[in-house]
């Protein structure tokens, strides 16, 4: 007998009606995802998030304090030119000694009438600083400090320092602009 190969072929059985299976014990290593890199990725998500509307709300702030800011300086701009536009009220003009209420007054009653407001803000929101102080050649004088030396400072002291203030709605922003007038 010439050498005789003897195949054998095993055949793997199918499983009656619900019977367990050898495949299903062995599982892939990677078939699923557990609890742990769930959660894991649930918090890398979540730090991320929470850092973007954290960059977005500080951009937001920052946008809007920046706009407040640049409509007060614009406010003070067009007050200051209005103001320098506006005749000096001198103390005579105010009707007395010292003066320097009415004075302030007029000049603030100018800034509310002639000088438009940014969207938003109120009339009130600029003011004149009291007291409106005057040059004597050497320096300013408060028009109530006793050692004033000229009753009304007229007529040498043609010079006045006028404080413009400006608040921002919420009260975050001032800014304040000196404004000299002379005669």
């Amino acid at each position: 007998m010439q050498g005789v190969v003897k195949t054998t072929m095993l055949h793997r059985r199918r499983p009656e009606h619900g019977g367990p299976d050898e495949s299903a014990d062995r599982r892939a290593p990677d078939s699923g995802v557990s609890l742990i890199e769930i959660l894991v990725a649930v918090v890398l998500l979540g730090t991320v998030v929470v850092a973007t509307l954290g960059a977005l709300q500080a951009s937001v702030v920052g946008t809007r304090t920046e706009r407040d800011h640049a409509r007060a300086h614009q406010w003070l701009q067009s007050a200051t030119g209005v103001l320098q536009a506006t005749d000096r009220v001198s103390c005579e003009d105010a009707g007395g000694d010292p003066g320097e209420l009415v004075m302030r007054q007029t000049y603030q009653s100018v800034l509310q009438n002639e000088v438009a407001s940014p969207t938003g803000w109120e009339e009130w929101q600029i003011t004149i600083i009291p007291p409106i102080q005057v040059w004597d050649g050497t320096r300013y004088w408060d028009p109530y400090d006793a050692a004033t030396p000229a009753s009304c400072f007229e007529p040498l002291y043609q010079l006045q320092l006028i404080t413009i203030r400006v608040v921002s709605p919420d009260g975050r922003i001032i800014e304040t602009r000196q404004v000299v007038k002379g005669a």
